[in-house]
């Protein structure tokens, strides 16, 4: 769960603005998530490997290359207010009571 800075509202994980207030939610980066975890892996340890540090290397050349990979966003339920509009979870679009659909950026409601 997010907590929303301007607001103080928890949000589900995913959700990319607050369901509350629509304001930006900036999810926290922990030291050892995925792309720092591969710089550490086998460092200064007996028997370690640098494959991490290859893997990282093709990554970023991929990237290069190709351009940033997109992933599907992890879908997540509105959670409408008490009036019915909702904020929008993707773009922070605060949407009218009977739309079903996004203005901003055209996500369905579910």
């Amino acid at each position: 769960m997010n907590k929303c800075k301007k607001c103080g509202e928890f949000n589900e994980k995913g959700v990319r603005f607050c369901q509350n207030c629509g304001a930006q939610i900036v999810p926290k980066r922990k030291f050892f998530d995925r792309d720092n975890f591969k710089l550490w892996a086998g460092f200064n340890v007996k028997g370690g490997s640098i494959a991490p540090l290859a893997c990282l290397g093709i990554e970023k050349q991929a990237e290069k290359e190709l351009g940033k990979v997109s992933t599907i966003p992890q879908l997540v339920h509105v959670k409408p207010k008490g009036d019915g509009s909702w904020f929008c979870p993707d773009c922070g679009e605060l949407n009218n009571t009977h739309a079903r659909i996004c203005k901003g950026c055209g996500r369905d409601y579910i």
